[in-house]
């Protein structure tokens, strides 16, 4: 079904309203620092999410009780930091009222737990996500899972903009949306997947782009993390218990802390807000490389500028060999070239010596992020 024309103004309207309503970000203060961490619990109070097979456990349920303990130690280790909860009861809130209330509170970061959930019980593992348009079928069913939510209310489509979870038309509203805080969100989600490797539930699925509502108007650094399927019985033993909800906040708490430091320092962090919305149909991709591709392949980046940066720049650090990919309105520095993501990871920390921000990404055989 075609969207009508002032449906479409409408949207752009009020996405417009929402870049220019977009605070400073890291790095453009000297004296920034992560002060305020919103934490939402996924689902609630009407609204169960996703239910294990024999009825027992609930999405909401597990979710909030990491919340809380993730909030916690977050408050213990930094008196300094304000922790706030989306909710801390079993009490149902729309997922405009979730990001409104991190942009009400001028919140430094946002963090949304889910549990994921399969009609197949085979798929496990843990995948962070961040707002991007990434449109394949695995994220797609996830977008249509997560935001359909909003059926619950009353008048979703005033609220947002006309959007229905069950229209794939839906979805190129969001190709218009540019997040600010794309590099900063990467990072999180970035740190957040190297710990969640380490346990309860070791399947790392990774860091992927979707265009899910409950990030799409945030005004800071945002990622939605879902710690397990709900829908395998091997992550659902360690969701049902105290211990495994316990270490997954912890690791989810180091990740935190590793991003905090990073934030504090600027380091690598510094990314500029687009004060109009791009052109995506003139998007391009180019390389400071010769060298062909014939695949997809793993690399690592090193930092993002919205200026092009000459090779031999002293932001490379003496580095050569760097490829450089335009996307998004971002000039996207990458080195390396590898076959899988675990030949990525080993050579990850010899890189983050001299970039604290590196992080691996998927490039395809067009030098285009996946």
């Amino acid at each position: 079904m075609p969207f009508r024309l002032n449906r479409v103004l409408f949207f752009l309207f009020s996405v417009t309203l929402i870049l220019l309503d977009k605070p400073l970000c890291a790095g453009q203060s000297s004296d920034m620092k992560l002060r305020t961490v919103v934490i939402d619990a996924g689902h609630g109070g009407k609204d169960p999410g996703a239910i294990s097979s024999d009825n027992k456990l609930r999405e909401k349920t597990i979710t909030l009780d990491v919340a809380l303990k993730l909030g916690q130690r977050i408050k213990d280790s930094y008196p300094d930091v304000k922790v706030i909860y989306t909710r801390s009861k079993d009490t149902y809130l729309t997922l405009a009222q979730r990001t409104n209330i991190a942009n009400r509170n001028h919140a430094d970061l946002f963090i949304s737990i889910h549990v994921n959930s399969v009609p197949n019980s085979k798929p496990r593992g843990t995948e962070t996500y961040i707002m991007g348009t990434d449109q394949s079928h695995a994220n797609m069913e996830v977008c249509k899972k997560e935001n359909s939510v909003i059926l619950l209310e009353d008048d979703y489509t005033t609220t947002y903009q006309g959007y229905d979870p069950n229209e794939p038309e839906s979805f190129i509203f969001f190709n218009l949306m540019q997040n600010a805080h794309f590099e900063q969100s990467v990072i999180m989600a970035s740190k957040i997947q190297e710990q969640l490797r380490k346990g309860p539930i070791t399947v790392d699925r990774g860091v992927k782009q979707a265009l899910l509502l409950v990030l799409w108007r945030t005004t800071m650094p945002s990622v939605l993390v879902e710690i397990g399927f709900l829908s395998n019985a091997a992550d659902r033993k360690q969701l049902a218990s105290e211990a495994g909800r316990k270490e997954i906040a912890v690791r989810l708490f180091t990740a935190f802390s590793e991003f905090k430091k990073q934030y504090d320092s600027h380091s690598g962090m510094e990314i500029e807000t687009p004060a109009t919305i791009p052109d995506i149909s003139s998007e391009k991709e180019k390389s400071v490389s010769s060298e062909s591709a014939s695949s997809d392949w793993w690399m690592i980046q090193i930092f993002a500028s919205k200026k092009q940066v000459k090779p031999g720049a002293p932001d490379f650090k003496g580095l050569k060999n760097c490829v450089e990919i335009f996307q998004n309105g971002y000039y996207k520095y990458c080195t390396g070239r590898y076959a899988t993501r675990e030949e990525a990871l080993k050579a990850l920390p010899e890189l983050r010596k001299k970039f604290d921000g590196a992080f691996i990404v998927h490039v395809d055989k067009n030098n285009r992020l996946l």
